[in-house]
């Protein structure tokens, strides 16, 4: 396979182009990044990219890919200004969507790191980072309307709730469980979902018990 992926300077995406280079089912990973990366493979191509709004000659250089894992983002309160965090988390996402749904010709699934208790409604009253839950939920919304008008594209919108390094100890592991995950799970999961042709159109959003059953089945997959 060949796999896009953004963010992969973050935590996510640093963890998510490890595990993909670890793959011997990936052919290839392109990342679409701002800065060099410190990873090198022969696995790994860099296509450094200032405006995340715009894939014109670009987006030619992604034909044959056939998913995208996207981990660029966070929470509205690590941002400038709502406006600033507007752009990232909806606009750059859905640019890039768009730009590859309106030119694949097979089977192409974006898996979008969106967060717990996303709400694509935008009416939920909560109590922190509510404008973090509305984009992401605006942002799987209108993801998933690109689903229902092109053939080949489909998304897979990931809903964890914490996320927590690998090396955490497992008694708060096993306290935290029901509302998080580790990164190299999510990561798991992310890839097996992009792999997976049988889950086509099946699973729009995927929370946290979910990711880990995702997980465990690219394990028992792998060599």
């Amino acid at each position: 396979m060949k796999i896009i992926l953004t963010g992969a300077t973050g935590f996510v995406g640093a963890h998510a182009l490890r595990h993909l280079v670890a793959d011997p089912a990936i052919e290839r990973v392109t990342c679409l990044t701002r800065r060099p990366l410190d990873i090198r493979s022969p696995k790994v191509e860099e296509i450094l990219h200032t405006d995340f709004m715009a894939y014109d000659g670009v987006a030619e250089r992604l034909a044959g890919h056939q998913a995208c894992l996207w981990t660029l983002g966070g929470k509205a309160s690590d941002m400038g200004t709502p406006e600033v965090y507007a752009r990232i988390t909806h606009g750059f996402t859905l640019a890039l969507a768009q730009a590859m749904a309106a030119r694949v010709s097979a089977p192409f699934r974006f898996c979008y790191l969106s967060g717990m208790g996303a709400d694509p409604t935008e009416t939920a009253r909560f109590a922190w980072e509510r404008l973090t839950r509305h984009l992401k939920g605006r942002t799987e919304k209108d993801l998933q309307l690109l689903q229902e008008r092109f053939a080949h594209f489909s998304c897979h919108c990931f809903r964890p709730g914490g996320i927590l390094p690998d090396d955490t100890n497992r008694l708060l592991r096993w306290i935290l469980a029901p509302i998080s995950v580790r990164v190299g799970t999510l990561c798991d999961a992310m890839i097996a979902a992009a792999s997976a042709e049988d889950l086509f159109r099946r699973a729009p959003v995927i929370s946290n018990g979910a990711i880990k059953r995702l997980a465990r089945r690219r394990g028992a997959l792998l060599p």
